[in-house]
């Protein structure tokens, strides 16, 4: 995750108000303690699933790509982040706050952005001239935390590089002008690769006196993660390298000519391979002049245009008046259509352009027809009321017949733009540069914003030589943490999107991140006051981060997700805990992690106060353990079909190479693989040279997916109705929006929702285990959710700014009813025959019998809370008539 300051994060100001009531029920103050960690009665969270310690079985390792632990068993993880100072509790916070993240469920922390600061909210010392040094005591706070985690049963994944930034103690001139994070340079810098590996034998072969273990012997630890969220290949096609001090961009020239000598040997065969075609060169494309251009108008945004003698001699320019503003800058655009471009075509655009007032303009080539995709980058240009001749060369990604040259951005001020002598020339690109030569290794690297000016063999060399420098990065970091340093724990790279697929097989797994709707900042990023979170439940939501994630799975190599959230205020956000547990159990998954649990060491706040942290965010950590039994205990059960696509790794360079370096996209989805299939069947890639075999059917309807294995359906329209449900023999739930009709959990079971504030709830229903007293169940019913003195910006509720009110945060209670069978032979874990029920105060004990609220009918047994229900979790415990099939007594 890249961070905001930790202020923005940590703001709260407290405002309370006193809440209406909601639909015949009120919101519920409701707050879980920071320390409560009893898991023994009267708490019915008493999750006594793992081997204690950590590690007591030996290292985890992976075997038929996925982890398992040191006897060969099977072990997924359910994670959660910590960043900045909440790395580093006091002793006494360390042993409690261990102890509620295993009530809880959570296995394994995931230790984040220790390297960004200095203490003591970082890992470096103060006041010393470099970043070298480690602080002592927030390397003992760290230490101990390790060994309360490993006491608790609880793994840990230790990131190496997230948010390290060189200083000129350092060796380094010009720090300023690098990338936030460094990332990029970071990949190749030989100093920052050297530095990188110095922290990674100071940390990991450092003996924690708690354990008297160095980390690279420590069974505990699950993972290393070499660098968070950085590549090389992102970083250079964002831009983000064009600009950087040429001292740093040596380097990498030095690599480029390496591969480029081990490529073709000789300056000979390379200017024989860099020759561009010729065929085409110097046709006019744009034949109609001035009378063939139109101006397209969206709502709001209003134009007008016409030809008059006001060009830079007087000569016939097109003049366009913005007269309305919209709410899209491309809501006036011009454009020339009738154009027919090559994918392996270059061309060049000159025109002349003035503006008043002072404007910027983006220019570019892209289809003209759905799904009105650009056919290169856009360039941008600031115009003012002095004429400027603008010249662009662009390289298409691919052919299309139908495509235009359009100017887009007018839409967001009044004035005026005028356009004389446009052209646009099927032209040569440049070959190599007189001057340049294999045997003086002069050969000049390619900066992102001179990319489409080369030949498109130039082009291609310039991707796979990328591709294969990060590769190069990560054999180089596995090399020596497991041989140099002699580490024992599984090694994980980036994640994709950031890094390429081929540079992630590399290492020992295959990573990724998502958040739904992630916060947006207008003007300043990370402002606290200035931002805004679209508040949309992910649900009805076709392409959404979930099914991106699912559909990145590589094949044979262990899958996790190290950050996922649906951040607040979004008011529909705890849907994410159980989601991603299911989803993430039917694909087979291996770990999933929730960013973040705290940004800081004040664990002890209560409530919901930035858009990430989960410690205080009541809904979400209700639903933990719910999320722990759908994917730890594996109450989801894998699917029973795959869909695969296949890749060479040739097949994938070149998909680079067409999108510029972009890696923001999904393979499977780019080779044809619907969007609906990983709601069916379990989805993979194949990177290699065998073809994939024949898929299962795949229905295309978003009506109703529902899994191969028949625990989960998804239903995406209409949007009223969108809805998950869950029906597995041992959790069963409904998260989403709610019609008048009954809903059926499977094993007969039927739920039914009354009003609530959103027309949406989340209800979980997971057993728990059983006892003398019979077959015990968790009810968690959660919707709507704020904090008291919350003060939204609008009625879209998408803002709160620096207001985010303070805690308890207040909990919609959901009205339901549960009716079961009155012979429910499927399950015999629920019985008709004898019910207990309890509500459970904010330490999960037993608070207020509601026994009373079961009563038997026709149709069974019927609990029911439909009037006035009076908590947001509740034990259930059913009378114990037979037998507990496939699971402990516990």
């Amino acid at each position: 995750m890249i961070p905001p300051p930790i202020s923005s994060l940590l703001t709260v100001l407290a405002f309370f108000f006193i809440c209406a009531p909601a639909f015949g029920s009120d919101l519920i103050p409701f707050s879980l303690p920071w320390n409560d960690d009893n898991t023994a009665a009267p708490s019915v969270l008493r999750l006594d699933h793992r081997a204690l310690p950590a590690g007591e079985s030996g290292f985890l390792h992976i075997e038929n790509g996925h982890f398992v632990d040191g006897a060969g068993e099977r072990i997924r993880f359910l994670g959660v982040n910590l960043s900045f100072s909440g790395n580093y509790p006091t002793h006494e916070q360390a042993d409690q706050l261990a102890g509620r993240m295993a009530k809880y469920g959570v296995n394994c922390v995931r230790f984040h952005h220790t390297d960004t600061l200095r203490a003591p909210n970082g890992i470096w010392k103060e006041g010393t001239a470099d970043k070298q040094t480690l602080d002592p005591e927030n390397l003992d706070r760290m230490d101990y935390f390790f060994h309360a985690l490993k006491q608790k049963g609880i793994y840990a994944d230790i990131n190496l590089k997230i948010g390290r930034e060189v200083i000129a103690g350092d060796g380094f001139t010009d720090v300023n002008q690098l990338p936030t994070y460094d990332k990029g340079p970071d990949h190749y810098h030989p100093r920052m690769i050297e530095l990188q590996k110095n922290y990674a034998r100071d940390l990991l072969t450092h003996k924690n006196p708690y354990t008297n273990t160095r980390y690279v012997d420590e069974p505990a630890l699950a993972i290393v993660e070499i660098n968070n969220e950085s590549g090389l290949v992102n970083k250079w096609a964002g831009y983000d390298l064009d600009d950087i001090p040429q001292s740093y961009i040596d380097p990498l020239q030095e690599d480029w000519n390496q591969y480029l000598k081990e490529k073709y040997e000789s300056t000979g065969t390379l200017r024989q391979a860099w020759t561009p075609e010729t065929h085409g060169t110097g046709q006019e494309l744009l034949t109609g002049g001035l009378s063939d251009w139109t101006i397209q108008q969206v709502e709001q945004g209003k134009g007008a245009m016409r030809i008059v003698p006001e060009g830079p001699n007087g000569e016939d320019a097109l003049k366009v008046d913005v007269t309305s503003t919209g709410e899209a800058s491309w809501h006036v655009q011009l454009f020339y259509r009738g154009l027919k471009i090559r994918q392996d075509g270059f061309y060049k655009v000159r025109l002349a352009l003035r503006a008043e007032p002072d404007r910027r303009a983006s220019l570019g080539i892209k289809m003209d027809h759905d799904p009105w995709e650009n056919l290169d980058d856009y360039v941008s240009v600031d115009l003012s009321r002095e004429w400027k001749t603008c010249e662009f060369a662009f390289s298409p990604s691919q052919d299309d017949d139908q495509a235009r040259f359009g100017i887009t951005g007018l839409a967001d001020a009044l004035g005026t733009l005028w356009i004389a002598n446009p052209s646009m020339i099927d032209s040569q690109p440049e070959g190599l540069p007189g001057g340049q030569s294999l045997e003086d290794q002069n050969i000049e690297w390619i900066p992102r914003n001179q990319f489409s000016q080369k030949a498109a063999p130039i082009r291609r060399d310039w991707i796979e030589f990328l591709v294969k420098r990060e590769a190069q990065y990560y054999r180089e970091m596995n090399q020596f943490l497991k041989k140099d340093l002699g580490l024992k724990a599984m090694v994980g790279g980036t994640q994709l999107s950031f890094g390429t697929v081929l540079s992630q097989m590399e290492n020992d797994f295959i990573d990724i991140h998502g958040y739904w709707n992630h916060p947006a900042f207008p003007n300043k990023s990370w402002d606290s006051v200035d931002w805004y979170v679209n508040n949309e439940s992910i649900i009805p939501a076709e392409n959404n981060t979930l099914e991106r994630l699912m559909m990145n799975r590589i094949e044979g190599r262990p899958y996790t997700c190290t950050e996922y959230n649906h951040p607040a205020p979004i008011t529909y956000s705890s849907e994410a805990i159980p989601l991603l547990a299911a989803y993430a159990a039917f694909q087979d998954w291996d770990g999933i992690f929730f960013y973040s649990y705290s940004h800081s060491n004040n664990y002890a706040s209560r409530s919901i106060n930035n858009f990430f942290d989960i410690c205080g965010h009541t809904p979400k950590m209700t639903a933990m353990p719910v999320a722990y039994n759908l994917f730890v205990r594996g109450d989801i059960a894998p699917a029973r079909q795959t869909v695969r696509a296949s890749m060479t790794e040739e097949e994938y360079i070149d998909t680079l190479f067409t999108r510029n370096g972009s890696l923001w996209f999904t393979p499977m989805q780019y080779l044809g693989v619907e969007g609906t299939a990983p709601y069916q069947h379990k989805t993979t890639l194949r990177i290699g040279d065998e073809a994939a075999a024949d898929n299962p059917a795949i229905s295309l309807s978003r009506r109703s997916m529902e899994s191969d294995t028949g625990e989960l359906l998804w239903r995406q329209f209409p949007a009223s109705d969108a809805h998950v449900l869950i029906r597995s023999p041992r959790t069963k739930g409904f998260v989403g929006f709610v019609n008048e009709t009954a809903l059926d959990l499977g094993d007969g079971i039927q739920l039914e929702i009354g009003e609530t504030m959103q027309n949406w709830a989340n209800v979980l229903f997971t057993y728990l285990g059983t006892r003398e007293d019979g077959h015990r169940w968790l009810l968690t019913a959660t919707g709507y959710h704020e904090n008291q003195g919350m003060e939204w910006k609008n009625e879209e509720k998408n803002s709160v700014g620096n207001r985010w009110g303070d805690g308890p945060p207040l909990v919609e209670p959901i009205p339901l009813r549960l009716t079961i069978p009155q012979e429910n032979p499927q399950n015999p874990l629920i019985s008709h025959m004898g019910v207990k029920i309890f509500s459970l105060n904010n330490r999960a004990e037993p608070d207020k019998d509601w026994s009373s609220a079961a009563r038997r009918d026709n149709d069974g047994l019927v609990i029911d809370f439909m009037d006035n229900p009076p908590s947001i979790w509740y034990e259930i415990t059913f009378s114990k008539n037979a037998i507990v099939p496939n699971s402990t007594q516990q």
